[in-house]
């Protein structure tokens, strides 16, 4: 498992690549409720089409934070390749200060308890948005779920150790949350910011790189998916307007690279 390194101004970061799976076409297809298998063939264009997950480590001033913790051990084939990437780069989980957790679902969560239920990056301090915590606190409490219930329970037991921010509040020096709600409610990415270079991890805003050009198909887990439209079409506007180097959760590794616009399309153009 590699980690892609890269400097916005003095501030380290890498992409860590937790791992990939491919996927049929039917799979994809039952993704998006809002169109049919056949204009998701028609979108692949031939290509086939693969599940990528990439976090995002950061190391700014002496604070060393990591947005999401992906499958971990917990995860399918393939998944689990974070923790290594870290080790890549001398880092282990006990080193991690600032854990923050984009949204809640089980690929950017799983990783954060281990077999025995105890957080694997147990010396963190916790972050995520307000909302979010709001959200998923009241989803599993209304859950006949065994799962949901293991959830609810473990991280309420670490509440204190959270913190809840909103958009716009510095967790390190020029590392500040961004409001991209609608795939959950509290969805949030972080725009790492010095030396006037900027990165902007926007997470799970879009999760197949055919989602530039039909930014109104609908994404199965959204939590609100008319409000996701807005968001992925504000936020892909931002990213291409401005010129940001943009990393997306989903795309294959390491996720980075520049959004720019064609016609009525936007259009993604990967680093090499």
């Amino acid at each position: 498992m590699t980690a892609y390194q890269l400097k916005i101004g003095d501030i380290e970061c890498a992409a860590l690549d937790e791992g990939a799976s491919s996927m049929t076409l039917d799979a994809v297809a039952g993704r998006y409720p809002n169109v049919s298998r056949q204009e998701i063939a028609s979108a692949l264009a031939g290509e086939a089409p693969s599940d990528s997950l990439n976090l995002l480590y950061i190391m700014s001033g002496s604070a060393r934070i990591l947005a999401d913790v992906g499958f971990g051990e917990a995860g399918p084939s393939g998944t689990g390749g974070a923790v290594k990437a870290l080790a890549g780069l001398g880092v282990a989980p006990a080193d991690i200060d600032i854990l923050f957790l984009t949204h809640f679902h089980g690929d950017h969560i799983a990783g954060f308890f281990d077999a025995d239920g105890a957080p694997v990056y147990h010396k963190a301090r916790f972050v995520t948005a307000q909302a979010e915590w709001e959200e998923w606190m009241g989803r599993w409490g209304a859950s006949d779920s065994a799962g949901d219930q293991l959830n609810l329970e473990r991280f309420r037991a670490l509440q204190d150790r959270f913190s809840f921010v909103n958009d716009g509040d510095e967790i390190a020096p020029g590392v500040n949350v961004v409001d991209l709600a609608g795939h959950t409610r509290g969805h949030s990415g972080l725009l790492v910011e010095a030396g006037g270079d900027r990165l902007l991890h926007v997470v799970d805003i879009l999760h197949q790189p055919f989602q530039f050009a039909r930014t109104d198909w609908h994404f199965i887990f959204d939590s609100d998916a008319d409000h996701a439209v807005q968001t992925r079409r504000r936020t892909l506007n931002r990213c291409a307007d401005e010129g940001l180097l943009t990393l997306f959760y989903h795309l294959p590794f390491p996720g980075l690279g520049r959004v720019s616009i064609d016609g009525d399309s936007f259009v993604w153009n990967p680093i090499a």
